[in-house]
Parts: C-alpha cells; structure tokens; sequence
C-alpha cells in the first residue's frame, strides 16, 4: 500500500510539472511587462519570436558590416513601465536569425 501512495505521488509530481513546463512555453499574454519581454526575448532566434508573436506588423531591412539586418516591428505589445499603457511599436533586430536588439518606443520606426 505504502509503495502504491508513493508511485502515485510521484506520478501527480510528474505530471503537474509537466504542465508547469508547457504552461512556461506558451504564448506570453499581451500586453507583457517590458522586463519580462527582455527576459523572454532576449538573444532567442526568429522562430521563437514568431512562435510567441506570430507574424510582425512590418519588416524593415538594413545593410551594415554584419550583413543584412531584419528589424521587426510589432505593435502594443510593450506595457510602459508599470502602467496599464503600452508603447507603440516594439522594434525587434534579428542579425543571423537571432536577436541582436530590443526596443519599444512611440514614434514611428522609420
């Protein structure tokens, strides 16, 4: 009986730390706090961020000595500081499909 209580408590311990695990991979609810954006986000590939993001609003490129760089625009993702508001356009650079750069800000990327 005692042997039996214990394989049960270990299979409970597995399984709810299984859903722990997969709750931790899904999607953030947005809009997310900005550090836990950079924590989440941060030096992750292209895939990740599609995977928790889906499709950005935009994509810009640029030429510098690393090669091409994506700059990839979402929008109200961001919450400013502790407040309820958001910032316009979060900007995510990608150089050799990872994450180079994170910024949010209120004026149009251009």
């Amino acid at each position: 009986m005692k042997k039996s209580l214990n394989n049960i408590v270990i299979s409970v311990f597995l399984v709810l730390w299984t859903l722990n695990i997969a709750s931790a991979e899904s999607a953030p609810s947005i809009p997310i706090a900005e550090f836990e954006f950079v924590k989440i986000f941060s030096g992750k590939d292209a895939d990740f961020v599609k995977d928790k993001l889906g499709e950005p609003a935009e994509i810009m490129k640029r030429e510098n000595e690393s090669g091409t760089v994506e700059f990839w625009i979402y929008k109200n993702i961001v919450k400013i500081g502790n407040t309820d508001k958001t910032y316009k356009y979060t900007q995510i650079g990608i150089i050799n499909n990872y994450i180079e750069t994170l910024g949010n800000t209120n004026r149009s990327p251009e």
